[in-house]
């Protein structure tokens, strides 16, 4: 029996006993040795701060239960895990205010009881800290509808269909998708992505029997079906969305090959733009990064913004593109 199994067993013996149970006892059920029963209890005591008592007279070990204590869970939780899933809803909190606040209520409030128990903070007082002990910064964050994420996020993972209708911004569309842009569009939803902390649905779009990314705030009527949706493999999504910089995906176009200054180096020499990015620092302290592009567009605006710490060594048509931006933005100016 493995070990997590055997604490586990041992605790559900001791919490079920009417009885102090032996040592001989313990051992005959969970078929181990003494020196594991004693390692058993340790962590049982130890890790998970139960008060477990050796009874003299009656030979036995016992787990002294008062009026406070909680149920645990069949996986007893670690003061660390504990503070884990707490830590993992207040980022979800922030991710998307609102989101999930109401199904994960009495589970937050399971874990602050458990804290309590383990560090002798309040309950209430473990939720409230947990809130006031973590700083998000939304920078770029889009102000929009989104009271569709729940439902997207249930046919994400449910495997359903849904029919919506998308408010999609202005950019490189199809002749197709710009005729049918106020049409009703049924999909196939795969994955449900959050990137520079906005929210994307990557769908098969059965309109335009092709692969699309919706940003979430952009739909404005969803119905969920219980149709099965039309499943694509991780490999095909990762070779369309995976391979390019960005959130846009689709085929490589080129490489670009950014020359970062020495002073701004000290910073993008440590970032991850793209899991296939190459990196090389030069003597001057400059740093250079190759990362694969599809769509230049949001490639372009990141370059932009590090002014002139950064150049574009390649391709000759991506420099030429910011050239061109920069002029503009010059012009502008005069």
């Amino acid at each position: 029996m493995a070990k997590f199994e055997s604490i586990n067993s041992l605790y559900n013996l001791l919490k079920q006993a009417r009885y102090p149970v032996s040592k001989q006892q313990i051992q005959d059920k969970l078929e181990c040795s003494a020196a594991s029963v004693e390692r058993y209890l340790t962590e049982l005591r130890d890790t998970y701060n139960l008060n477990i008592d050796y009874n003299r007279e009656l030979n036995g070990y016992e787990l002294q239960q008062t009026d406070d204590d909680i149920e645990l869970p069949s996986h007893l939780f670690t003061t660390q895990e504990i503070n884990a899933l707490l830590l993992i809803d207040q980022i979800i909190n922030n991710l998307e205010p609102g989101f999930l606040e109401k199904d994960t209520l009495a589970l937050k409030e399971h874990l602050a009881r458990i804290r309590n128990k383990f560090s002798g903070i309040d309950a209430d007082d473990a939720i409230e800290q947990s809130a006031n002990r973590i700083r998000m910064i939304n920078i770029g964050k889009r102000a929009g509808n989104s009271k569709y994420l729940s439902l997207v996020t249930q046919a994400v993972l449910q495997g359903k269909q849904i029919t919506i209708r998308y408010g999609g911004r202005s950019g490189n569309k199809s002749i197709t998708e710009q005729m049918t842009a106020d049409l009703p569009r049924t999909l196939s939803p795969q994955r449900l992505t959050h990137y520079r902390d906005n929210w994307y649905l990557d769908a098969w779009c059965h309109t335009q029997q092709a692969l699309r990314t919706f940003a979430v705030e952009r739909i404005g009527e969803l119905e969920l079906h219980k149709t099965p949706r039309k499943t694509l493999s991780h490999e095909t999504l990762n070779a369309h969305y995976a391979q390019t910089f960005g959130i846009f995906g689709g085929e490589v176009k080129g490489i670009a090959k950014l020359k970062f200054t020495p002073h701004r180096s000290q910073w993008v020499a440590e970032e991850i733009w793209h899991k296939d990015q190459q990196g090389n620092s030069l003597d001057d302290g400059s740093y250079v990064l190759e990362i694969p592009y599809g769509s230049d567009i949001e490639l372009i605006g990141d370059i932009l913004k590090y002014g002139n710490d950064v150049e574009v060594l390649a391709p000759p048509e991506l420099r030429d593109k910011v050239i061109d931006k920069i002029s503009a933005m010059l012009e502008q100016y005069r």
